[in-house]
C-alpha cells in the first residue's frame, strides 16, 4: 500500500470526500536534560508561501467575521476538521447581495479552498511531482478498499442524475468516485441533501480538486444546487476544472 493509500484510511467520508490527513510529528527532551553548549541549533522552518487566489467569475469572497449572522448561513464543514484549514470561501456575489437585502435566507453555492494544515513529510509519495502526485491519489481514491471508482463512458450529468434519484432521508448523500484528472488535479464529486434554515430539503452537487501547492494538498470544492436533477452539471465541472487550472498555474 502506497503512503497516499495509507493517508487516505484516515478519510472523512462524510465530508468532502477525499482528504489527506493531517500528520502529527512531536519531540521532548526528558525533564532533567540540559541541552550541551555543542548541541546545534532546531532548524528553523520557512515561512509558509501565501497561496495566490483569485475569485471565480461573479464571485465575491465571503466575510469569515460576518459568520454569526442567521442570515449568512453557509452551510460549509471543512474537509477533515483536524487537518484541513479554508483559506477563502467564495459566494455568488448575487446571492451575497440577496442575504445583505434580505431576500434570500442563506448563502448553500459556493466555492471552497482548503489546505492541509502540515507540511509533507521528506519520505512522502508526493515528491513524484505535482502530476505524479495527482495522478498516485486518483489511483489510490479508486482502490477497493475505498470504493471511489472512476467512471468511463457515462456522461457527467447521467451520471449525476442517477446519484440524485438514490437521494432520501436515508441517504443525504451519494459519492460519485473519481470524475476526471488532467496534470494538475483529480476530481471526485458527490451529490447530497442538505436542509435549509427554514427546513427545506434541497439537492446539491459538489465537485472537489484535489491540487498540490508547494509542499501541501489543497482542494477547491465547488457546491451547486441541482435545481432539476443533473441539471448544469456539466456547467459545474466545467467551471471546477477550470479555476483549478488558474490556482495551479498561480501557485506552481
Amino acid at each position: 500500500m502506497s503512503v497516499v493509500a495509507k493517508r487516505l484510511k484516515q478519510i472523512n467520508m462524510l465530508a468532502l470526500w477525499v482528504v489527506i490527513p493531517q500528520l502529527a510529528v512531536s519531540a521532548a527532551l526528558p525533564a532533567t536534560a540540559a541541552p550541551a553548549e555543542s548541541t546545534p541549533p532546531l532548524a528553523v522552518a520557512s515561512p509558509e508561501p501565501v497561496l495566490k487566489l483569485e475569485a471565480p467569475a461573479g464571485h465575491c469572497a465571503y466575510d469569515a467575521a460576518e459568520a454569526g449572522k442567521p442570515e449568512w448561513i453557509t452551510g460549509f464543514e471543512p474537509g477533515l476538521k483536524a487537518g484541513t484549514e479554508l483559506v477563502v470561501l467564495y459566494v455568488p456575489c448575487v446571492a451575497l447581495q440577496a442575504v445583505r437585502s434580505g431576500t434570500a435566507e442563506w448563502l448553500p453555492e459556493w466555492v471552497a479552498i482548503e489546505k492541509n494544515t502540515v507540511t509533507y513529510p521528506s519520505d512522502d509519495e508526493r515528491s513524484l511531482g505535482s502530476h505524479g502526485a495527482v495522478k498516485r491519489l486518483c489511483e489510490d481514491a479508486q482502490s477497493s478498499s475505498w470504493g471511489h471508482p472512476r467512471h468511463m463512458g457515462e456522461d457527467f450529468a447521467t451520471l449525476v442524475q442517477k446519484a440524485g434519484e438514490k437521494l432520501s432521508p436515508n441517504t443525504p448523500v451519494v459519492f460519485l468516485g473519481v470524475i476526471g484528472e488532467d496534470e494538475h488535479a483529480c476530481y471526485l464529486s458527490a451529490v447530497r441533501v442538505v436542509t435549509s434554515p427554514s427546513g427545506k430539503p434541497l439537492k446539491f452537487l459538489i465537485v472537489t480538486a484535489f491540487m498540490q501547492a508547494g509542499d501541501r494538498w489543497v482542494t477547491q470544492s465547488f457546491r451547486r444546487e441541482l435545481r432539476s436533477t443533473g441539471d448544469g452539471a456539466e456547467a459545474v465541472l466545467t467551471s471546477a476544472k477550470k479555476e483549478s487550472k488558474s490556482f495551479s498555474d498561480k501557485n506552481r
